[in-house]
């Protein structure tokens, strides 16, 4: 049914799946954003508690009976599912609002078309759409509202516009977003980072050359391993990359803080009793919503800093093999050591330029920088906002399937939790534990991790094929222990491994 503006329509008692799309009014304007947002509403109109906005920060209510899933792949609408049976008693309505991206600053609704469509999510069918009536110079929008009627629940197409922006739009609902950097104006980075080498830039085509025999493959070589300490002698210490002092030049600092990493890598490998051994080493990265305090606070930086040397030691030519995922896997241009002071900056974001290093004008910077250089930026426009691990454990999977002979893989999963689904990956992990592939979750903070803690009991696998362990602040763990933990299962594995036929 095609609403008009103030009409209304019955809604089925079924999960519903709301779409809010755009397009320029002006077929050669420039690109567009909009933040799509649902809000939850009691008896007084306004949010009850702050969990009430559930938007690409907070993608989901705490019983997930409203969800943001995030952006289509075409970049061009962001969806938002609700289940109206599952609301609580004294929610009265909720109402599903746009707003101007932060990276738009300038653009208004009088730039843009807009439209909505309402489908019952399990059969795909359009209960409602509405395409709201042209606007001025707002630039926050109420599209629809969905209410309660007796025992039933509607939508009713809104289209209200407000000039103010998000700001009044947030007073009329309750809600607070001071300094929330996201949604509010960006202020200049105070120190902007180094734009990307403008030459050579590197050629991302290709993940590696062709095999090459022996160590003088490897791109960064790492340092040859200590000699073995004689009977009883103690072995010496490896000095703490957080301890070195700075020489001003951050890439100077961060090449010597690899250096030293490698070395804490050896020790430990050769504890482990398998020093020398080579792996392909990859690293996923959680993209989710709940993830942007980490991000923002260079904390993700810094894990990929000290992954690095695990890919500088072990893997046969130092690269480092990088996806980023929320509700859409994004493969990242493989890290080689020898960028990594350019790679980190550029590449480590979310899908909101306000999440990379610096803020949202350093982070554009530093992209228009890479392109003019020839630096593959990637869309991060349909990488969404929700947990799918199990989608980029497939890209995974078949990326490291494409290649020939390889030897084995280690997978290193950065989340915060948030899982749900729990079947899918658990599936994911049965099928894969026939190869050559050892998968490390990583768990950062206090969540809810799901199939992730109780990995050591999943049935069904012709070998233990992964590990997890959670820490709430990767940053409070020194190199070795860090190194340890990451480390810890993979050579059990490979005994594992081998004994079943894998080839490892």
């Amino acid at each position: 049914m095609e609403l008009t503006k103030g009409a209304n329509a019955a809604l089925p008692d079924r999960v519903l799946e709301i779409t809010v799309g755009w397009r320029p009014a002006d077929v050669g304007s420039a690109s567009t954003s909009l933040d799509v947002c649902a809000l939850r509403l009691g008896a007084n109109g306004k949010v009850r508690e702050d969990t009430d906005m559930i938007f690409f920060n907070a993608p989901s209510s705490p019983d997930g009976s409203v969800r943001h899933i995030g952006r289509t792949p075409d970049g061009a609408a962001e969806v938002v599912t609700v289940d109206p049976t599952a609301q609580p008693a004294d929610v009265e309505s909720i109402v599903v609002t746009a707003t101007i991206d932060v990276v738009t600053p300038r653009l208004t609704f009088g730039g843009l078309g807009v439209w909505a469509t309402v489908k019952d999510l399990s059969s795909g069918t359009e209960v409602a759409s509405f395409d709201p009536p042209r606007l001025g110079p707002e630039r926050a929008l109420v599209v629809v509202e969905l209410y309660r009627r007796g025992d039933a629940w509607k939508v009713r197409a809104v289209g209200q516009g407000y000039a103010s922006g998000l700001a009044g739009l947030a007073t009329d609902y309750g809600v607070d977003v001071g300094g929330d950097e996201d949604i509010s104006a960006p202020t200049p980075a105070a120190a902007p980072l180094p734009a990307p080498p403008v030459a050579p830039a590197p050629s991302f085509a290709t993940r590696r050359p062709a095999a090459r025999p022996g160590p003088a493959a490897t791109a960064a070589p790492a340092p040859s391993a200590p000699p073995a300490a004689s009977a009883g002698a103690a072995e010496p210490a490896v000095a703490s990359a957080a301890d070195l002092p700075s020489t001003g030049d951050a890439r100077i600092d961060m090449r010597k803080r690899l250096d030293l990493r490698k070395k804490t890598v050896q020790t430990v490998l050769t504890k482990q009793g398998i020093a020398g051994r080579q792996a392909r080493v990859a690293l996923a990265l959680d993209a989710s919503g709940s993830m942007r305090r980490l991000y923002k606070a260079g904390t993700v930086a810094r894990v990929v800093e000290r992954v690095a040397a695990v890919a500088a030691t072990m893997d046969d030519d130092g690269t480092l093999d990088v996806w980023s995922y929320a509700t859409e896997p994004l493969a990242l241009p493989p890290l080689r050591v020898d960028y990594l002071a350019d790679w980190i900056p550029l590449y480590v974001r979310m899908r909101k330029a306000t999440t990379g290093q610096g803020g949202v004008d350093a982070t554009l910077a530093r992209e228009q920088a890479a392109r003019a250089a020839g630096w593959p930026i990637p869309n991060w426009d349909g990488i969404g906002g929700q947990n799918e691990e199990q989608k980029v454990m497939t890209l995974v999977v078949e990326h490291f399937g494409r290649l020939s002979s390889p030897p084995p893989a280690l997978v290193l999963v950065l989340t915060d939790g948030g899982l749900y689904r729990d079947r899918l990956i658990a599936d994911l992990l049965r099928r894969a534990a026939s190869l050559p592939i050892f998968w490390q979750f990583i768990g950062v903070g206090k969540a809810q991790y799901g199939i992730l803690e109780k990995l050591d009991t999943l049935s069904g696998r012709l070998v233990d094929n992964a590990g997890f362990f959670a820490v709430d602040d990767l940053d409070a763990i020194d190199d070795e222990t860090l190194y340890r933990r990451m480390l810890g299962e993979f050579p059990a594995w490979l005994r594992s491994a081998r004994a079943a036929g894998i080839p490892v």
